[in-house]
């Protein structure tokens, strides 16, 4: 008998993907995918043109944001021009009307929230010092022992030097604020002009992009495509304008209702924050609890402003909205939430005012271009 027959065998070594399941390595793979229908290079290029785009909107911000917030008015404003055309106005007099009444209403709302504004930030550092003080005395109240005394005048010191802070930096602030006045003039003024000329324009482009296809049924489709775009473009953003406009004044005269300061600026406030999604409400809340505690002496009297418009704001969000403008027109939550940030980080507080109407515009139009539908379709709720 040999000694082969007796000796052991040893174990053959597992295989790396025989028994398990997975997959087994091969580099040839890695090769087929970087040279297969979706080339490498190809995806370093898009991304590439990505990163290229987003700087370029960011350091064309003084350029672009006069262009996207004059074509979004111009698609608000357009229909009033039309329908002055159709009652037999030139179509450079529409404009020039139209414009003009737009500018009258927003330096008339802007005139009458200035002085309150002014009033409260000047009063800024006495607020801070009636406000801990309100703190204080309720504190004292629900914990009448050492520790929360400690506690309480912790408070006091870090709302003393809060108050010294605001002191100290007003004359900052306003210098902060006066060294933005030139730049905030002149797009204003690009703003107006380039979109009194778009209102004056009229169907030019549209005219324009006739002329140059080629066959009848591409000028046909061109056209209906068109008008479909700027038609829901202009009703989503007239729909949310009004909608907004609606909020403030209810939560203006709310506001007067229960005896609270200048409800008028609250009311302004509380529209114009309504354009930013999830975080302007938040600061609405916020604001209004402050003004509150100054303006009431009761808790809860103080709650009552920020309750108030936390529940009309919901009203609003969750059944109002959504009802007017259907399922056609409504975003999806995490994407209208990305955009917000991305817009925010890109060019501050206006680009989170524009985040919501980019946006919007963005959807409609891909849903009406059939290579793009799929990114309608993930845009939409």
């Amino acid at each position: 008998m040999s000694d082969e027959g007796t000796k052991p065998t040893t174990p053959a070594a597992p295989v790396a993907g025989a028994s398990d399941g997975l997959p087994r390595p091969d580099i040839t793979a890695l090769g087929r995918l970087l040279h297969g229908p979706r080339d490498i290079s190809t995806v370093s290029l898009v991304g590439i043109f990505l990163l290229g785009f987003v700087a370029f909107l960011y350091f064309a911000k003084p350029f672009l944001m006069p262009v996207i917030l004059a074509v979004l008015l111009n698609f608000l404003l357009k229909p009033i021009a039309r329908w002055l055309c159709r009652r037999g106005l030139p179509q450079w007099l529409a404009a020039l009307v139209v414009l003009a009444v737009f500018l009258g209403a927003l330096t008339t709302g802007v005139t009458r929230i200035t002085e309150p504004a002014k009033e409260w930030a000047d009063k800024a550092p006495e607020s801070v010092r009636k406000l801990e003080s309100k703190v204080r005395d309720w504190l004292r109240r629900a914990e009448p022992f050492t520790k929360a005394a400690g506690k309480v005048q912790n408070l006091a010191q870090g709302t003393d030097e809060l108050a010294t802070r605001i002191e100290l930096k007003s004359s900052n602030l306003a210098d902060t604020v006066l060294s933005y006045t030139k730049s905030f003039l002149t797009g204003a003024i690009e703003t107006t002009v380039l979109l009194y000329f778009l209102l004056a324009s009229g169907d030019l482009f549209m005219h324009k992009l006739v002329k140059v296809l080629p066959t009848l049924h591409d000028k046909r489709e061109a056209v209906e495509i068109a008008h479909e775009v700027q038609h829901n473009i202009s009703m989503f953003l007239f729909t949310i304008a009004v909608i907004n406009a609606g909020l403030g004044a209810l939560v203006a005269g709310a506001m007067f209702l229960i005896g609270l300061p200048n409800p008028v600026l609250w009311g302004v406030m509380a529209g114009l924050l309504n354009f930013i999604p999830y975080f302007g409400p938040f600061a609405g809340v916020i604001v209004l609890a402050l003004a509150g505690l100054l303006s009431f002496e009761s808790a809860g009297s103080a709650l009552a402003p920020p309750l108030i418009y936390l529940g009309l704001h919901a009203l609003e969000a969750n059944f109002l909205t959504p009802l007017v403008l259907g399922r056609r027109l409504t975003l999806n939550p995490v994407v209208i939430f990305v955009s917000l940030i991305f817009w925010t980080w890109l060019w501050g507080i206006p680009g989170a005012l524009l985040s919501v109407p980019v946006l919007m515009t963005l959807k409609i139009m891909c849903d009406h271009f059939r290579p793009l539908a799929s990114i309608g379709e993930f845009l939409s709720e």
